[in-house]
């Protein structure tokens, strides 16, 4: 079996495969024209939204900045944000009107440009990340700080919604590597989030994480 290792900084990246992840069923949502499960779906997905880039704004931006020479002011990371708010202020204004015509084309524009933003922060910021600390230990403090901009809205919104989306579009691997992120960087606070990703989860899944230490067994 090969060996496990443990990314803290996995908890950014995977938390962006799950905004793909919910985009898409938007998008699925819009492209069939049914509003109603586009509002039912939407406002989880709209508070991660808001508490991802909060985290990278206060935490995971300054650190880069401090540590490589402002690498993500110099990359327009910040004005990307602020192109991404406006795509989704017109898509609110559409979903608010009820025209599925407007929501559907207002959704198709924001998720491209979503996309070309995931992308760009993913080519600048992740291959800096093994270089921000020495040990994995030094790497989970810095997680843990991003973790701490809103630690309620983090146990409450952001790790049941990653947890359930990853589960429901990846293979095991990559739902074990957001779990174990999560413990290392939490540490002796990793019992209090333990119920966030169980409650997420499928029985199943929660034995092979107890399987593997990282949920205590039930």
């Amino acid at each position: 079996m090969p060996e496990f290792t443990v990314h803290p900084f996995a908890f950014m990246r995977l938390t962006h495969d799950a905004l793909r992840a919910g985009f898409a069923k938007l998008r699925a949502a819009a492209d069939a024209g049914d509003l109603a499960a586009l509002r039912a779906a939407y406002p989880a997905t709209r508070q991660v939204i808001a508490l991802h880039a909060a985290q990278e704004e206060r935490a995971f931006f300054p650190l880069l900045d401090d540590l490589f020479e402002g690498v993500t002011e110099k990359a327009a990371l910040r004005e990307a944000h602020q192109r991404e708010a406006a795509y989704q202020e017109r898509f609110e204004a559409a979903l608010e009107a009820g025209d599925a015509e407007l929501v559907r084309g207002a959704l198709a524009n924001w998720t491209g440009s979503f996309e070309e933003h995931l992308v760009h922060e993913e080519e600048v910021m992740m291959p800096l990340t093994p270089r921000t600390a020495d040990t994995l230990e030094g790497r989970a403090r810095h997680v843990r700080r991003i973790m701490e901009v809103d630690w309620r809205a983090l146990a409450e919104v952001q790790i049941p919604w990653v947890v359930a989306a990853l589960a429901e579009t990846k293979p095991y691997g990559p739902v074990r590597m957001f779990v174990a992120a999560l413990e290392v960087s939490a540490g002796d606070a990793w019992g209090e989030l333990q119920a966030a990703v169980r409650g997420a989860l499928q029985p199943e899944l929660v034995r092979q994480l107890e399987a593997h230490g990282h949920l205590a067994a039930a």
